[in-house]
């Protein structure tokens, strides 16, 4: 995994939830959840957000020097 990212987990046996696994500013994080489906949309939310807060810490960062 890359920092600020995550995996999925198939299920080694039927009947066991699908792990996401989210790592971001090293924090670890992981969530069942019942399908492939719902596995691939939560990844794919969480990534969406850890983007938009980089983005906005990055924003944050320009304003702070254009104004030092």
């Amino acid at each position: 995994m890359n920092e600020d990212d995550g995996a999925i987990y198939v299920p080694p046996k039927d009947g066991l939830p699908y792990l996401v696994v989210t790592v971001s500013d090293g924090d670890v994080s992981a969530q069942p959840v019942n399908t492939r489906a719902e596995a691939r949309a939560l990844l794919s939310r969480v990534r969406l957000q850890q983007v938009r807060a980089r983005e906005r810490s990055r924003e944050s960062l320009e304003r702070t020097i254009k104004q030092a």
